[in-house]
């Protein structure tokens, strides 16, 4: 019997039938091909084993590209935006808007609710602010890439401002923090619930945990903040993860701004419970603005 089968495969069919003890020959065909000739009583067998070797081999079509809105500077704008506010406001508990700013949790249970954001721009030291705003840069502009700079900003700022009340209502007595890793480790949560039901989603969230673990668990370090921010941000991206990438206009970018209004309600109202504080620290102020 005589098996018909193009050049470039000739070989390998050649080779399976080895593999399988089918004993053949390789003639030319009149076409100018190849045929494969087998004898009659070993024809099924090789059909068969050719068949499987068709079937394991057939081309598997490439699994579809998430589309993504591409590049944007929403990271790195608002990492900039988090170095140059605290830069200015002052480092530490020395800074000029620590004690208005900061989530202290037994403040923030009796009312005063703007510190849950306010926190998230003041920083410890250097150090502390400068990898919060690179790591913001990194994390926040691949959420704005797969989701785009208005709905990346908003929701990382809603995570960060989740996670330190959450934090608040864990942790009642006597808790005070700073700093923007809350909201970065709910960019991070976000990015990795994007990737679901991907493999790659295991990948991303094991690297959240390696970074939780080498940059939240510090003696300075919000642990829980930085837990219930991951946590909030997960939530976030399952919600979202199916969500079409929109299309790239300005309109993007001035929704992402808009994000700036409830920093700059909560810190407008935490002035304006303590009216001497805001005349101490009005060349502060004005220099922000």
């Amino acid at each position: 019997m005589r098996l018909l089968s193009d050049p470039e495969t000739l070989l390998d069919r050649s080779m399976v039938l080895d593999a399988t003890g089918i004993a053949h020959e390789i003639q030319a065909a009149p076409d100018g091909g190849g045929e494969i000739v087998v004898a009659d009583e070993d024809a099924p067998a090789a059909e068969a084993a050719l068949a499987a070797w068709e079937a394991e081999n057939r081309p598997r079509p490439s699994p579809p590209v998430k589309p993504d809105y591409g590049s944007s500077l929403a990271g790195v704008a608002v990492g900039l935006v988090i170095l140059v506010f605290s830069l200015r406001a002052g480092l530490g508990p020395s800074g000029g808007l620590f004690e208005r700013g900061s989530a202290d949790a037994v403040r923030m249970l009796h009312g005063e609710w703007w510190r849950a954001a306010t926190a998230l721009t003041l920083h410890a030291d250097l150090a502390h602010v400068a990898a919060n705003a690179v790591a913001m840069a990194v994390f926040l502009g691949a959420v704005a890439r797969r989701l785009g700079p208005a709905i990346a900003v908003w929701m990382v700022l809603l995570a960060g401002i989740a996670g330190n009340l959450l934090t608040a209502l864990v942790l009642p007595g006597g808790h005070v923090s700073i700093g923007a890793s809350t909201a970065v480790f709910g960019a991070l949560g976000t990015l990795s619930a994007l990737q679901v039901p991907r493999r790659s989603a295991w990948l991303t969230l094991g690297a959240g945990v390696a970074l939780l673990g080498l940059l939240g668990t510090g003696a300075r370090a919000d642990l829980l903040a930085h837990l219930f921010g991951f946590a909030v941000g997960v939530a976030e991206g399952l919600a979202v993860r199916r969500r079409i990438p929109p299309r790239r206009s300005l309109l993007q970018p001035a929704l992402a701004l808009l994000a700036a209004l409830p920093v700059i309600l909560a810190w407008w109202r935490a002035l304006a419970s303590h009216p001497s504080l805001v005349m101490m620290n009005s060349g502060v102020i004005s220099k922000l603005l």
